[in-house]
Parts: structure tokens; C-alpha cells; sequence
């Protein structure tokens, strides 16, 4: 069986909205990411001071925007992500404020939480 959202071929699917769905675009469908979510930040800010661990994906996007901003869509082609990984990382890293975005001359760029509006901002 074919997943009719991403096209990958899956022994077991589930129906929604009338769409066959693989495992993955299944659980994307019921539970998309949120980047704005205020329980998740105080939640998230609150373990911190627990051990929690980035993900390597996680770790990867910081050290890339430790380079410098930039545009989502190119973060997500420079580190091979697929767009709703790059949007469940980003929500992460944004809830515990390591991530925030802003924008410039109409268009949205990521640049780590700390850091200030770059001088062409």
C-alpha cells in the first residue's frame, strides 16, 4: 500500500479524512506541530534544569543557526531535513526558547533565542 500524503509504501495504514496514511503522516495529521504553545514553553523551561537531551537533528540545527540566521526553508535543504521533522525540531527548540524567528523585508529567518537581530534586520 502507497501513503497518499507522502507516497511511501507501508504494510499497515491508517484511514483519515478519507486519506490512506502511512504510520508517520498518520501521527503528523493528529498531532501537528505548534510553534506557539505556552504550556509546552513553561513545561519546556521548567525541565530544563533536568537533563534534557537535543536530538541529533536538534543539535545540528543550533550549530547551524550559531552561524549565522537564516530562512527556514533553507535550513531545512542545508541539513537534508524533511519539512515536518524541520517543523517538529523547530517547535521543540522554540519551546525551550533556544530558537526564535523574526522578519525582515517580508520574510521569516530563524536565529538562536540569544542572540540579538543581526544588523541588517
Amino acid at each position: 500500500m502507497k501513503c497518499q500524503r507522502c507516497g511511501a509504501e507501508t504494510d499497515e495504514s491508517y484511514a483519515h479524512l478519507g486519506q490512506e496514511l502511512c504510520e508517520d503522516c498518520y501521527m503528523d495529521a493528529l498531532s501537528p506541530a505548534k510553534s506557539c504553545d505556552p504550556w509546552a514553553t513553561y513545561t519546556a523551561k521548567n525541565l530544563e534544569t533536568q537533563a534534557a537531551d537535543l536530538t541529533e537533528d536538534q543539535q545540528r540545527i543550533l550549530e547551524r543557526l550559531a552561524q549565522g540566521p537564516l530562512e527556514p526553508e533553507r535550513l531545512r535543504k542545508e541539513l537534508g531535513l524533511e519539512e515536518a521533522e524541520l517543523k517538529r525540531d523547530l517547535a521543540a527548540l522554540r519551546h525551550m526558547e533556544k530558537v526564535r524567528g523574526f522578519p525582515h523585508q517580508g520574510r521569516a529567518y530563524l536565529i538562536l533565542f540569544d542572540q540579538p537581530n543581526p544588523d541588517w534586520a
